[in-house]
This record gives structure tokens, C-alpha cells and sequence, in this order.
């Protein structure tokens, strides 16, 4: 009996046991699953960021080439900018260079009558000076008497190609004249008061050795150049020609003969 009882104790001891045991090992098994749960869902989740991670990677990375070349727009767009503004400055100063006025004679009214030879007729003498290109007077003022009040300068005018007028061109950045005669209107050209002699280097450009030998070429032959188009092409030349500007005057005021650089002359009352 005491056997039976005995062995009744240890059976129900070991069951205890691994019933136990079994417990522990569900429990334990639970908490494993649960465990593997939470990996898993770890995991999933640092995949989820990681894909997220590497879209924005992707994302900056597209942001950066834009950005790169969003800056290397700027930089092409500042510099065809720069380019533009230096154009704009370079035909404003050709612009300019094409307006200049520079003064090459300064006539000043003396007095004005009654011609002795016929009294119905005008006479004015005046006082012709010749200005370089400082505005200062080139050799000595002369004293000229004219017939009439309307008072005509007969010059020849050479006027070169205004791409060298616009690059300011040493020995062509300007027109070039040469005073031929005065007269006024009760007077033929040919009976004027010569100027400066035709054919030769006129006495403004005499003080400038360097631009002499070009010159005093074009004056010298400068009725060929004028019905020559390939001789004037040669030397840049648009064209050469007489001009005869002409304006009433008036007693005891001055008059101001200017040359403009791409163009001819013209007379302005101070």
C-alpha cells in the first residue's frame, strides 16, 4: 500500500513537473512568437525607413542636379547678361563716337555795309580762323571781305566708313574737310577768297606727322577717290565730295563751322 502511495506521489509530482515544464515551454514559446513579432515588425518598419531614407537620397540627389544646374544657368544667364551690357556699351560709345562735333572753324562777323561799288549791294568783312582738334586755332586769323550777307564756305569733305568712325580709327575715326573758298551770294564760287589750296594737305592736319602720309594721299588725288569705288574701298573711304554750307549773317556776331565724325559740316550761330 505504502508503494502504491508512493508511487502515486511521484507520478503526480513528475506530471506536476512536466506539466510545468510544458507551461514554461508555451510560455516561453509565446513570448519567442512575440518577440518574433516585434523583429519582424522592427524589421519592416527599418525597411520602410530605409526605403524612405534612400527615395529622399533620391530625391536630394535630383534636387542637387537641379539646383546644379539651375546654377549653371545663373552663371550662363550672368554671363550672356555681362556680354549684352558690354554690347550695350560699346554701340553706345560707337553711337557717340558717330555724333562727335568737333569745331574747325570760327567765323566772326566784323561789320557789315553798303558795297562802294554798287550800294544797293550787301559787303561784310569778317574774320576766319581755323580751329584744330583742341579748339585752338590753327595758324593766323585772316581778315576776308565777301559780297553780299549770305555767306557760303566751299569745302571738300572726305567722310570714311562709320565702322571705323565707330571703333574711333586713329587716321579714320572722323571725317576730314578742307576749306576751299568764301563767297556771299552777289558772288560766283569762282570769284571767291581762296582757303586752303587744293591738292594739298590743309594746314589743320599739317601739326600730325602720323596721319599725314594717308592724308595728303586722299587730298592729293582726292577727285580720283571720288569716282573710284574700289580706291576708296581700299582706304575704308565712303565717300568724298564738295559740300557749300552756307547762312545769313549778321553783324558783330561769331559763327561756328563744325565737322561732324561721320558726316559733313554745318554752321552754328554762338
Amino acid at each position: 500500500m505504502f508503494k502504491h502511495i508512493n508511487l502515486l506521489l511521484r507520478t503526480l509530482v513528475l506530471a506536476g513537473v512536466v506539466g510545468i515544464a510544458g507551461w514554461w515551454t508555451l510560455f516561453l514559446k509565446a513570448k519567442l512568437n512575440d518577440r518574433d513579432e516585434m523583429l519582424n515588425s522592427a524589421r519592416a518598419e527599418v525597411s520602410a525607413l530605409s526605403t524612405r531614407v534612400e527615395d529622399k537620397e533620391r530625391e536630394i540627389g535630383k534636387l542637387g542636379k537641379t539646383i546644379d544646374e539651375q546654377d549653371r544657368r545663373i552663371e550662363t544667364l550672368n554671363a550672356d547678361v555681362a556680354e549684352k551690357a558690354a554690347r550695350i556699351e560699346t554701340l553706345g560709345v560707337a553711337l557717340d563716337l558717330l555724333k562727335v562735333d568737333t569745331r574747325v572753324a570760327k567765323i566772326d562777323v566784323l561789320s557789315q555795309g553798303a558795297s562802294p561799288d554798287d550800294p544797293a549791294r550787301v559787303r561784310t568783312v569778317l574774320r576766319f580762323t581755323e580751329l584744330g582738334p583742341d579748339g585752338e586755332p590753327v595758324g593766323d586769323s585772316r581778315e576776308l571781305v565777301v559780297e553780299g550777307k549770305t555767306l557760303y564756305i566751299e569745302t571738300l569733305v572726305v567722310k570714311f566708313r562709320d565702322d571705323y568712325v565707330e571703333q574711333g580709327d586713329e587716321l579714320r575715326g572722323t571725317s576730314l574737310c578742307l576749306f576751299k573758298s568764301v563767297f556771299g551770294e552777289n558772288q560766283k564760287p569762282s570769284e571767291g577768297v581762296a582757303l586752303d589750296a587744293v591738292g594739298q594737305q590743309p594746314m589743320v592736319y599739317l601739326g600730325d606727322e602720323t596721319p599725314s602720309a594717308l592724308h595728303r594721299e586722299i587730298w592729293q588725288r582726292f577727285w580720283d577717290y571720288a569716282n573710284d569705288a574700289e580706291l576708296r574701298e581700299e582706304l575704308g573711304i565712303r565717300v568724298l565730295h564738295g559740300e557749300a554750307p552756307f547762312i545769313e549773317t549778321r553783324p558783330g556776331k561769331r559763327y561756328w563751322v563744325e565737322l561732324r565724325s561721320s558726316d559733313g559740316l554745318s554752321i552754328r550761330s554762338e
